[in-house]
């Protein structure tokens, strides 16, 4: 959901009129019409841009009083956008409203005149063209694309009074949603109006469209709003400044709404944490998840997510002593060696994993395989080599051993271990030879390397461990390399 958020929130990208012909128009179609048509799809799917158009022409001018005519004719012309001939596909696109203005593709033709305006960066006419679509086809997914492109021009122009209505139906109003417009768009008005610190008018979004458990959702969309890269990227310094006001607006508010059932309350006290965390609000997010932790002792998410706030506040060894607490003694134990390592105190990380290695043994191949990292990372060669043995996680744990090993210049031994790699594990063999290639260059046998990345283009041609091999056989030691085989280039 943040994703979708995110990418709407950034603008969504101009929507082409491109889309395949809706199922019941084609079935309309006689065979002649069917296979022309198949033909400049088919290239369209392709983005063969060029020879679409050729088709489409084509299609047009063997089937003059076709029913589908307006389509090729949208089509026709989104090809010549596409080829970035911008003002003659408005032409073409005017033509679809010209010669076919009840079709639906004058619809979709009159979207993709206000995109082409939006490409030359003539934006007064792109929002003319995008308001004749929302007036005449507001409940279309078109007519929902157009108003959604109104509204990135209106906020980027700054007049929000001309931004809120259109966002206000994109949030609540009734139209095809293919792109799922409604769920960012109540994100987008939400935010908003915290903004303009209109707490229950925000509210009241959520109550109208999301009647079930409307507080709980509003709760999780103010602390969705709250994030860095949300308010900041739309209000600028003077919003993201004002995060901690909103947050407080927004706790406040949820506080004051009855509540009976046990379970909520704990989870709004939860989200208010919450909010005031992701607002940046320390010392209050801090406070509430305290207080959470001590009032629900046996819960191991709040106490665990409190403990990761500390974490990501600086707040390393505070950290450590909620994650103590936690029931959950293996995720504790783990969660406080890796603080160990944020911390760079690679001993005492060290000596917790090996503790770990008694207390847990039936998690011992995991607690292994991060022992070898932190071995391995911190230079002890030789003991991340023990570890990674110990962890059972082959093929990862044998190249990790031939890295250790390449770094105590124990080349032959890491080929070795490679060849382990190739002869066991078929679906891990093109990298192991990629790496022994590596390791033949690194003790300066050019010849082997050369050999070894030879048969790796022959061998497994279709992988991309190949295509480096490639690269090294053509950029390191000039030899070029065809499909199959190799050749020096003064043997050509």
């Amino acid at each position: 959901m943040k994703l979708r958020l995110l990418i709407f929130l950034c603008g969504l990208l101009s929507m082409s009129a491109h889309a395949r012909l809706a199922p019941d128009r084609w079935t309309r179609l006689t065979e002649e019409e069917r296979h022309q048509l198949t033909r400049a799809e088919r290239y369209a799917e392709q983005s063969n841009w060029k020879s679409a158009r050729s088709e489409y022409e084509l299609f047009l001018q063997l089937h003059t009083k076709s029913e589908i005519a307006s389509y090729a004719q949208l089509m026709f012309a989104e090809c010549t956008r596409q080829l970035g001939q911008i003002n003659a596909a408005i032409n073409e696109f005017r033509n679809v409203i010209d010669y076919f203005p009840d079709a639906i593709d004058a619809g979709s033709a009159q979207y993709s005149i206000g995109v082409c305006q939006t490409q030359t960066g003539d934006a007064e006419e792109a929002v003319k063209a995008f308001e004749k679509v929302i007036t005449k086809w507001p409940t279309n997914d078109f007519g929902a694309y157009a108003r959604s492109e109104v509204c990135k021009i209106y906020w980027r122009l700054g007049k929000t009074e001309k931004w809120v209505p259109h966002m206000e139906y994109l949030a609540t109003g009734t139209y095809a949603d293919p792109q799922n417009l409604h769920n960012t768009a109540q994100h987008r008005l939400l935010m908003h109006r915290l903004v303009e610190k209109k707490t229950a008018e925000a509210f009241a979004l959520v109550e109208q469209t999301r009647k079930k458990d409307s507080l709980v959702t509003f709760a999780s969309w103010t602390a969705d709003a709250m994030h860095n890269h949300h308010i900041p990227t739309f209000y600028g310094e003077k919003g993201a400044k004002a995060r901690g006001a909103i947050a407080a607006d927004a706790v406040a508010f949820i506080e004051k709404q009855p509540t009976s059932d046990a379970a909520q309350k704990t989870s709004m006290e939860h989200w208010c944490a919450r909010i005031f965390a992701y607002a940046g609000e320390t010392a209050k997010a801090t406070e509430r998840f305290a207080a959470l932790t001590k009032k629900n002792p046996d819960d191991d998410t709040i106490r665990g997510e409190y403990a990761a706030y500390l974490r990501t506040s600086g707040k390393r060894g505070e950290a450590r002593l909620v994650y103590r607490e936690l029931k959950d003694q293996y995720v504790a134990d783990r969660e406080i060696a890796e603080t160990y390592g944020e911390e760079n105190n690679w001993k005492s990380c060290i000596e917790a994993y090996q503790a770990m290695l008694n207390k847990h043994p039936k998690q011992s191949d995991a607690i292994q395989w991060r022992l070898g990292e932190v071995l391995q990372r911190t230079g002890k060669y030789t003991e991340a080599i023990a570890a990674y043995n110990q962890s059972q996680r082959e093929p990862q744990s044998l190249f990790r051993i031939a890295e250790c090993q390449s770094a105590m210049k124990q080349n032959d031994a890491a080929i070795q271990t490679l060849v382990g790699v190739l002869n066991f594990f078929k679906s891990a063999a093109p990298e192991a030879q990629y790496r022994i290639a590596g390791h033949y260059a690194a003790k300066g046998d050019k010849d082997a390397a050369i050999r070894t990345l030879k048969t790796l283009c022959k061998v497994h041609l279709n992988t991309s461990w190949a295509g480096r091999a490639h690269q090294d056989l053509s950029l390191t030691y000039g030899i070029d390399v065809t499909l199959g085989g190799s050749a020096k280039k003064e043997e050509k």
